[in-house]
């Protein structure tokens, strides 16, 4: 809040429900009154036009001078030379449809004015609705004004006083139009672009280019000169006030710059369209600027300007170049329209209106206090109650900064009851055809149990459940809504069913549970919680199958038990007999419901453990469960005691399979480059479609048709042409979700495999995981290479950089790539750096030297 306010002098409304904008106050000697009396003058956006001429310094009825209803709403009121043949100046309204230039003259007799004439000297029809305008010597003309009138659709239409000039479209895609000014030095139009840049037009270009203007339909536009930008700046926002002048102390005399008043940023232009300087206002809103004109240090220097900003909060700043030199606060308006002018001889009074017509002048300037501050009671202190009380609150603010912030006693927990094995009695409500997981004839389905507490003594209420699965399971409810949870014992059931799709592969059997509501306190909460599904819900025991494509081999430090303790889980299922586990004490093979197959081969004598399957992303899910069963036996064992043991570890020696895992990699995007090509055949495709169909109408509708010409055989063709890429994109976008589950197995597996191979802890394979995401969610604007592709730069450049040259390389824009060579070398520069003895937190944090990418091109763009 402003320590200072403005004081008021002088303050009437100009009119009763009328609305006010920006343009709709102007303060000038519009009379040419020889003693250069200023008067205010507004126009609403109900036409009404008045006229004030303060003679005190509070408000008269007597100060009204004219009021007219111009039938037609004002837009704009200026003043300026507009009669030809003339110096004074005149008023010149913009309406809508229309432009009125008017002379305003005093009516006297006996020396006293008794009232004021308004008679027009000329009008223009528009053709096109108006927004703004502007005025000045266009081409270098002197003694007199031309207009610049700028519609809504962004056409600039000239006027030469009584005369119009010509029109011209300076952008093909124009939205919205904004402020313009002229610039009289260089003979330039200022405006601001849809692109948020500030676009310089010269007067001479603008009217030598060929019109461009099509004021009537199907009308070409004539050859000629085409409409060319003398410059433009990016500015980063849009522009709210344009104008020319010497801001900057340092300017030479010869020069000017233009300020632009932008939504939270001030900008000084150079002549030739260079940001100067810029000063970031993101605390204020800004309603209204000005600039106003200083009092000249010489006789021969030219006046600097200083800044008038007015804001939503009722502030009135006033900055000396980019600094903030006062700032008062204004009683009870938010100004649209502001002038600096001299008002009854005295300087510097600042006229405002807002934008329900409340007029105010005001100077900026301070009040002495009223009264001073007088202690009235006249006890003596006590010291000593003062200093337990100081101690007092120092106790409870350690206190509380020690508690730091109190929770909210009401809490929700969530507790899944995951069922070991699979549904047996169940009702089949699925055709033979749905693409469900089935077993001897039976759907293979598992139904968990959600247990929601509340502690605490208050209830929740509007308790939303969301889950979160992988795309290969089918679940009965996605979203569970709660009315209300009660405190207590009494827990609150939630069974959720789960079925396997047969048509893609399992990528994960994790799924997440979050649950959000209100406190009592009417603060937002949520609570998350995970589960893992049964290994056996998504693969069935097979007989041993010794010979597969791909193969990866893992070591352990101790030895691993027989398979039937550690999958005792598939082995417990009720279709499987008692008799099909003898035999799996050292092999055990399984069937996936996508059908694909996945074996692990226990060695004892050397405590190795061998995966195997028929597709590379199949290796995924059972490597998986085999490492989370032996870490959990081997905990358990520890836990019961006896001789102490070195803690279980599982390596990997061999290299890595990143040539399969590229290969998986280019299918996908492949398939995604397949996908927007198809796209893009069919927009092509529905554009043609509706040309001929409007062909067809424009033929059926006329009189006199002419033949079809085989119109409507091509309609049909390419009716047929849109429904086979409509059914195409759903071929290749079913594809693309099936690849895409592949490759986030293949990119979880390989993840794993290196985890194991360079004995990364836990810190260090999480921060891995978060720059090469096994999560795909690919949309049209962005896909998983791009995002892995941006995340590895950034990780090659920090964690894993090799020099400081390194760290200090910007980093590309994210865009679709052309393909996947540049995203595979920086996976193998980082498996490099690792291999190395890189790290990403800890230990080193380089690459480990130059000898790890001898091309230097691990990170480049």
């Amino acid at each position: 809040m402003s320590l200072f306010q403005a004081r008021e002098w002088w303050c009437t409304h100009a009119g009763n429900d009328e609305e006010f904008d920006t343009g709709c106050l102007c303060v000038a000697n519009i009379d040419n009154e020889p003693g250069g009396t200023n008067k205010i003058i507004t126009g609403s956006y109900q036409g009404v036009l008045r006229m004030y001429l303060p003679k005190q310094k509070e408000y008269k009825i007597e100060d009204l001078i004219l009021e007219k209803n111009m039938e037609a709403p004002i837009l704009q009121i200026t003043a300026g030379r507009f009669v030809q043949g003339s110096r004074e100046l005149c008023l010149g309204l913009l309406h809508p449809k229309k432009f009125s230039v008017y002379m305003v003259s005093a009516v006297s007799s006996g020396g006293s004015v008794n009232y004021y004439s308004l008679a027009q000297a000329y009008e223009h029809q528009l053709v096109r609705p108006a927004f703004n305008m502007c005025h000045g010597p266009f081409g270098g003309i002197r003694d007199r004004d031309y207009v610049c009138i700028q519609s809504l659709d962004g056409v600039l239409s000239f006027f030469e006083q009584d005369s119009f000039a010509f029109s011209r479209a300076i952008s093909p895609n124009f939205l919205l139009p904004g402020p313009i000014c002229y610039m009289a030095k260089f003979d330039l139009f200022l405006v601001c672009s849809n692109s948020m840049c500030l676009e310089a037009y010269r007067y001479q270009v603008l009217a030598a280019a060929a019109d461009n203007v099509d004021q009537a339909p199907g009308q070409e536009a004539a050859s000629g000169k085409k409409v060319q930008v003398d410059w433009s700046t990016n500015l980063g926002e849009h522009a709210q006030h344009i104008e020319v002048n010497r801001f900057s102390r340092s300017l030479p005399a010869t020069q000017q710059e233009i300020l632009v008043v932008g939504e939270h940023t001030v900008f000084t232009v150079k002549e030739s369209g260079g940001i100067r300087l810029q000063k970031r206002l993101a605390e204020y809103k800004i309603s209204a600027a000005l600039c106003y004109k200083l009092p000249p240090e010489t006789a021969e220097a030219p006046p600097f300007c200083n800044l008038l900003l007015s804001t939503h909060q009722g502030h009135l700043m006033v900055f000396k170049e980019m600094q903030l030199v006062w700032c008062a606060r204004l009683t009870s308006m938010v100004p649209t329209s502001m002038f600096v002018e001299t008002i009854c001889g005295i300087r510097g009074m600042v006229i405002c209106m807002d934008n329900v017509g409340k007029v105010q002048i005001n100077y900026m300037g301070t009040d002495p206090p009223t009264a001073s501050l007088v202690n009235t009671e006249m006890k003596e202190l006590n010291y000593d109650e003062m200093e337990e009380e100081h101690q007092e609150l120092l106790r409870i603010i350690r206190q509380t900064h020690g508690e730091g912030a109190q929770e909210a006693e009401e809490v929700l927990t969530i507790e899944a009851q995951v069922p070991p094995v699979l549904d047996i009695s169940q009702e089949d409500d699925t055709d033979a055809d749905d693409p469900v997981g089935r077993v001897d004839g039976v759907v293979m389905q598992i139904t968990v149990n959600l247990f929601i507490t509340l502690e605490g003594t208050k209830p929740v209420e509007n308790v939303t459940l969301a889950l979160k699965a992988p795309s290969c399971f089918a679940l009965s409810v996605t979203s569970v809504h709660l009315d209300k949870v009660e405190p207590g014992d009494m827990q609150q059931v939630v069974p959720v069913t789960f079925r396997v799709w047969n048509t893609v592969l399992c990528s994960s059997l994790d799924v997440i549970v979050c649950a959000s509501y209100f406190s009592a306190n009417n603060e937002p909460r949520t609570v998350v919680s995970d589960f893992r599904l049964p290994f056996a819900l998504v693969a069935k025991l097979i007989q041993p199958m010794k010979s597969a494509a791909f193969k990866i081999q893992l070591d352990c430090n101790r030895q691993p038990p027989p398979l039937q303790e550690l999958f005792g889980g598939l082995l417990a299922q009720p279709h499987v007999s008692e008799s099909f586990g003898k035999q799996m004490t050292t092999l055990l093979s399984v069937q996936y419901v996508s059908g694909t197959e996945a074996t692990v081969a226990v060695t004892k004598s050397q405590c190795k453990l061998c995966v195997q399957a028929s597709e590379f992303a199949s290796l995924w899910v059972l490597t998986q469960e085999l490492c989370l069963r032996l870490a959990e036996y081997f905990e358990m064992v520890d836990a019961q005691g006896g001789a102490p043991q070195e803690p279980f570890q599982i390596t990997y020696q061999d290299s890595l399979p990143l040539h399969d895992y590229f290969q998986l990699m280019d299918d996908h995007f492949a398939l995604r480059k397949h996908l927007e090509e198809l796209r893009a055949d069919l927009a092509d495709r529905t554009q043609q479609y509706r040309v001929i169909q409007k062909r067809l109408l424009v033929r059926f509708k006329d009189r006199n048709p002419s033949p079809l010409n085989h119109l409507d055989s091509l309609l049909t063709l390419t009716f047929e042409q849109t429904l086979q890429l409509t059914d195409a994109i759903d071929d290749v976008d079913r594809a693309l979700r099936t690849v895409s589950c592949h490759l986030q197995a293949a990119t979880e597996l390989v993840l794993l495999l290196i985890r194991f191979r360079f004995e990364l802890d836990e810190d260090n394979f999480r921060i891995l995981r978060l720059h090469l995401p096994p999560e795909l969610y690919d949309s049209v604007e962005q896909g998983w290479e791009e995002q892995a592709d941006a995340s590895l730069i950034h990780l090659l450049r920090t964690s894993l950089a090799r020099n400081a040259k390194d760290r200090s390389a910007l980093p590309p824009p994210m865009k679709v790539p052309q393909d996947t060579l540049k995203l595979k070398k920086r996976i193998t520069s980082v498996v490099d750096r690792l291999a190395n003895g890189g790290r990403l937190v800890g230990g080193e944090s380089g690459g480990g030297g130059e000898a790890d990418d001898p091309q230097g091109g691990g990170e480049e763009d």
